[in-house]
């Protein structure tokens, strides 16, 4: 099993096609339906395929698709299966020994594998049908036999639903932006059935049906969104979904189930009020990674992975982590995750398996919201047994990062489903949090509103201070005040305010270190931004404040490791396109335009209606000698933001080392920029 396969150079136009999206389907090269002869068979070749070019022990194989036989008659098994892969699909396919087999990667592609590199990319985009075939089911219709197969396929089929959410999402507003709502509404209909509770799609959707004219199918819309969150969720639509229902002059009155909602809050909704002046943390257990009755000479190795992902979360100030003492008396898997989470009184859990067949170890987890029966994350990870102990901090540091994030972008959207009358501070905090990444003018006042709504029911909440230095930073930023000097005071006295009462949250260090970068005081802002990845090591807005530090004092080089943190932390970040303008301004600065360029490039795709990354386009196309290409740039970021002008550009770097900013500044001039 150690021996290491070679692997050709290029097998373009040999590779057997695996669909296994939505069924299961197998193509020769030249498009020829190959069919495997039993479901098992089957089963086992999308198995491997999804693995291809990990080897697989026998052993392990056995087990999981002849649990019921024994040992020699579940080898005996596995050896006709094997056969009846090489007869209809080649003998160059399959890569085996006495110990194990995979598949050749150099002969196999999977539509599995589209998808994850579509969403592997920074700017994912696709036609509107693939997006629609790649939305479809893992093996659809395909019922397996046994608990660990069951719950393989379960894991990855949530894994890849998350992904073609995201796709499905991304494609839908392309298309809706490029006028083609036809496909468009194809493509939010799709993504509503694969998550009813996401009111961004349901709002999408609702716009789309009236752009089409069809408005009592968008007010048709809006009341299944109002009924659904009443009867699943004990809540009503977010101000926004509302908001865009007033806009379309849709009728917004709500069913009457609806307005008894609003008179008698749910017990949901009453637990919610009772705990306005309770621990504002996020609830969340970890169970054991191991069944009790798994091999219990793995255990330690399931227990410990448990407990560093306990101590890391425990870190983290937002988080009410559980003990292991309580946790660990549960058992591993989903299955029991709602159970635990009753019992322990908390909203998330994180579990999954640690299995070990021969020297190879396969680690699986799963984030699950109980509120709303939901995996809002999950990851596999396969590592050698010689190799765990080396890449065990790697593996707890990636997880923790991937919860984080996804934890985060939860509590954002849950705080907009809920009533004012029954949020408490932590839920306005989250809630205003939500408007801030909208980035534009009647969005900032809502966000003000809510952060100054969280510090009156708390005044000694330190996170609904530091919202409001956020809000500050974006009116300074994006050009939303008429003193800016005044706008920043303001939010340094907020950020300072937050800091003193919570000086061991990352959060305020980071709100008052981007502040005082924008007042040009680097020394203490990179103090304070310093004390932010200490706490938080993992903390992507940290590493994007440094990152700005940096290119301020002039220092490029030493800002671009910062800000690819940022974007390897936290991928899927509201700040993402903001990421990516600054990786660009790093670039440009270093020189490589090329590089400056794709980044620019892939922060409007992220972000399209935003102005700062076409400058940073601008700039790296002016300097390739693309003036045209430029000034082009330069116009669709003014469109966007009317008020931009060199003088207001140097109102917000004005601050910056001298050779950087008058850098910036010429090649805008040269784009066209006054």
């Amino acid at each position: 099993m150690n021996e290491v396969p070679r692997f050709s150079e290029n097998f373009r136009g040999l590779q057997i096609e695996f669909n296994l999206l939505g069924g299961f389907a197998v193509r020769s090269p030249t498009g020829e339906a190959l069919i495997l002869p039993t479901a098992k068979t089957r089963l086992l070749a999308a198995y491997l395929a999804l693995s291809a070019g990990q080897y697989q022990a026998r052993s392990k194989l056995c087990a999981l698709f002849w649990e019921d036989r024994g040992a020699e008659q579940a080898r005996a098994s596995l050896r006709n299966a094997l056969a009846a892969i090489r007869a209809v699909l080649g003998d160059h396919i399959l890569i085996a020994n006495r110990e194990a087999v995979m598949l050749d990667p150099n002969f196999v592609c999977t539509d599995v594998d589209e998808l994850k590199s579509l969403m592997g990319r920074t700017s994912a985009t696709a036609e509107a049908e693939t997006a629609r075939r790649l939305a479809a089911e893992l093996l659809e219709g395909l019922t397996v036999s046994g608990e660990e197969l069951t719950e393989w396929l379960e894991f990855e089929r949530t894994r890849c639903r998350n992904l073609s959410e995201a796709l499905l999402s991304t494609t839908a507003e392309q298309l809706a932006e490029h006028g083609d709502e036809a496909a468009a509404v194809a493509l939010a209909q799709q993504l509503v059935a694969l998550d009813p509770f996401r009111e961004k799609s349901h709002r999408l959707l609702m716009r789309l049906y009236a752009r089409q004219g069809e408005r009592s199918l968008a007010a048709a819309q809006f009341q299944t969104c109002r009924q659904l969150l009443a009867d699943e969720l004990g809540t009503a639509p977010s101000p926004q979904t509302v908001a865009l229902a007033h806009e379309l002059s849709l009728d917004a009155t709500p069913t009457r189930e609806a307005r008894r909602l609003e008179v008698a809050p749910s017990p949901i909704q009453q637990k919610a009020a009772r705990g306005a002046d309770t621990d504002f943390r996020i609830s969340i257990a970890v169970l054991p990674f191991l069944r009790p009755a798994e091999d219990a000479d793995q255990s330690f190795l399931a227990e410990g992975l448990a407990e560093d992902l306990i101590n890391e979360l425990s870190r983290h100030k937002d988080f009410l982590v559980i003990a292991r003492q309580s946790t660990f008396a549960f058992g591993a898997g989903p299955r029991l995750a709602e159970h635990a989470a009753q019992a322990l009184d908390v909203r998330y859990v994180l579990t999954g398996n640690l299995r070990r067949r021969g020297d190879d170890l396969s680690l699986g987890v799963q984030l699950i919201d109980t509120a709303t029966h939901r995996t809002v994350w999950a990851e596999r990870y396969a590592r050698k047994l010689e190799e765990l102990f080396a890449v065990q901090d790697e593996i707890v540091g990636l997880i923790i990062t991937a919860v984080d994030a996804e934890v985060r972008s939860s509590e954002r959207e849950r705080a907009l489903r809920k009533l004012p009358e029954t949020m408490d501070a932590w839920e306005f905090f989250h809630r205003g949090l939500w408007h801030v990444y909208n980035f534009s003018m009647d969005q900032i006042e809502a966000a003000e509103h809510y952060f100054r709504r969280a510090t009156e029911l708390n005044p000694r909440f330190a996170l609904g201070h530091a919202g409001l230095a956020q809000a500050a930073i974006v009116r300074v930023v994006w050009q939303m005040s008429d003193d800016i000097p005044a706008t920043l005071e303001s939010g340094l006295v907020h950020a300072r305010h937050a800091v003193a009462l919570d000086g061991a949250h990352p959060y305020p260090h980071v709100m008052l270190g981007r502040l005082l970068t924008c007042r040009g005081e680097l020394g203490l802002a990179h103090d304070h931004l310093r004390i932010a990845t200490e706490l938080n090591p993992s903390y992507a807005h940290a590493h994007y404040a440094v990152a700005q530090v940096h290119i301020w004092s002039g220092q490029p080089a030493e800002a671009l490791p910062h800000i690819d943190r940022a974007i390897r932390f936290s991928p899927r970040d509201p700040l993402l396109s903001m990421f990516m303008t600054v990786r660009s301004v790093c670039l440009f600065l270093m020189g490589d335009m090329t590089g400056a360029e794709a980044a620019a490039r892939a922060a409007i795709g992220r972000q399209a209606r935003e102005s700062w990354s076409r400058l940073g386009l601008a700039a790296a196309l002016v300097e390739s000698g693309r003036t045209d290409e430029a000034r082009a740039a330069v116009a669709e970021a003014k469109a966007l933001m009317p008020n931009l002008s060199i003088a207001n550009l140097d109102n917000l770097i004005g601050r910056m080392a001298s050779a950087p900013r008058q850098r910036i500044i010429e090649a805008l001039q040269r784009a066209g920029l006054q």
